[in-house]
């Protein structure tokens, strides 16, 4: 569990990082310390998640993620957190094509609610305009 909780922390690190830059660079996106814009997207799994769903009840993370091969280790990571904590993960694709998502999350057996979002509403407005072209 330790080695979990630095990787948790060295992943938390590099995505502060990285986020930074794009931070500064499209101002309209969501700041830190304030409300999460609430958003519904399908898993899959053909599911609706929506985040206002779980205000109030348990943290959410949201975790977008392009289903690259440093990816991989990144979904263990947080299932290792969905399993020592009591929180929820809603990973959200930065991929235009659903089936590749889909065929990343049965390859990985990811046991989150891994949602798509083709139309990227939700990855602008939480990541801005950075979306990576795999």
């Amino acid at each position: 569990m330790k080695h979990r909780l630095y990787l948790f922390f060295f992943y938390l690190i590099i995505m502060s990082i990285t986020l930074h830059g794009v931070i500064h660079a499209n101002a309209d996106i969501v700041k830190v310390g304030t409300e999460a814009p609430d958003f519904t997207l399908p898993s899959t799994q053909g599911k609706n998640f929506t985040l206002s769903a779980y205000r109030g009840i348990k943290p959410v993370i949201i975790w977008f993620s392009d289903c690259c091969g440093g990816c991989e280790g990144k979904a263990k990571v947080m299932q290792g957190l969905l399993e020592d904590y009591d929180i929820e993960i809603l990973a959200i694709s930065m991929l235009s094509n659903a089936y590749q998502t889909a065929e990343f999350v049965e390859r990985v057996d990811i046991p989150y609610p891994y949602l798509i979002d083709t139309e990227f509403k939700v990855v602008k407005a939480y990541v801005g305009k950075y979306i990576p072209d795999t």
